[in-house]
C-alpha cells in the first residue's frame, strides 16, 4: 500500500492535476481552485 500512497502523493504535487480533481469533486467542475494559486504545503504540518 505504501508505493500507491507515494505515487497518489507525486500525481497530486502537480497544481494542475490537484485542481482538476478538487474542483471536479467539490464544485461540479467549475474552476474555482486555481492552479497558479496554490502553494505546496508539508503534509505533516497541516495535519498537526
Amino acid at each position: 500500500m505504501g508505493k500507491k500512497d507515494i505515487l497518489t502523493k507525486e500525481y497530486l504535487s502537480q497544481n494542475d492535476v490537484f485542481a482538476d480533481a478538487f474542483n471536479y469533486y467539490l464544485y461540479n467542475g467549475v474552476k474555482v481552485i486555481k492552479p497558479d494559486e496554490l502553494t505546496e504545503q508539508d503534509s505533516t504540518e497541516v495535519l498537526i
